[in-house]
């Protein structure tokens, strides 16, 4: 499972603040923590007002720091492309949607740069409600993907989960979605985990049993706070039994460690 580490992302208000007041100190420690605990990507997200200035600020911030690949998380363009030209490791650009603005704005860069691209089953019309339709919107992303010379295995289709408290069958309609992508297309999956657990209480308790039948129907990403130490090990747990942790050298390794939480 390849963990994404959520955290620096100016919709938090302290992150926001810290990169408001420059406090340089606030993100490269939480740049440092999140890789401790076992991110292998950073998110950076800097949606303020001086966007384009403050991700290149906040990228070169963190790669004083950590070595560990960013994620270049913007719906602007010029943000994404900034953030690009001063990466000095690979990145992932997150993300693209079937919507024309994103996809004129964001796919060029995406084969320019040869990156790693996190694309939305999302269109005009916005988030589709059923399997299938999140299964056409794939289609049409592989066809134009393919179209514009992207390499296909760089490419992580996210389904888009929806509130469990807007629809139970939900949670439901994901799984289907993420196992009928794996069939159909043979392409890497990921998601964020916050938004099905979104007006329920314990809120972490129900994402980490979300994150772990996601990686029962084979799930290959995840963005999500690796400073939550339940939901690591819930991963760490989840990648033993999925046969996916040779003898459980990691699960035995977080354990040496201290890093595994009951």
């Amino acid at each position: 499972m390849l963990i994404i580490g959520e955290k620096l992302n100016s919709t938090i208000p302290k992150v926001r603040e810290a990169i408001c007041n420059k406090d340089k100190e606030y993100i490269q420690e939480l740049a440092r923590k999140q890789v401790e605990a076992g991110a292998d990507y950073l998110d950076v997200n800097t949606a303020m007002e001086n966007e384009v200035e403050d991700m290149q600020w906040v990228v070169e911030c963190i790669q004083e720091v950590v070595d560990a690949p960013l994620c270049i998380d913007s719906t602007n363009p010029a943000a994404v492309k900034r953030g690009l030209e001063v990466c000095k490791t690979r990145p992932m650009i997150n993300s693209i949607t079937m919507e024309r603005d994103r996809l004129e704005g964001i796919l060029p860069l995406a084969v320019e740069y040869k990156c790693p691209l996190i694309a939305l089953t999302s269109d005009e019309k916005g988030i589709p409600k059923t399997v299938d339709e999140r299964m056409r919107i794939t289609e049409q992303l592989v066809e134009v993907l393919v179209k514009n010379n992207y390499n296909l295995e760089d490419l992580y289709v996210d389904p888009l989960v929806l509130p469990l408290a807007v629809n139970s069958s939900n949670a439901s309609i994901f799984f289907q979605s993420l196992t009928g992508i794996k069939e159909k297309f043979h392409l890497k999956t990921v998601s964020g985990l916050s938004n099905v657990s979104h007006s329920l209480p314990l809120r972490r308790l129900i994402n980490r049993y979300f994150l772990v039948i996601c990686m029962s129907c084979g799930m290959d990403a995840a963005i999500l706070d690796p400073l939550d130490k339940k939901i690591m090990t819930a991963v760490t747990a989840a990648d033993l039994l999925l046969d996916k942790d040779r003898f459980a050298r990691k699960y035995l390794q977080a354990y040496r460690a201290g890093a595994l939480e009951d």
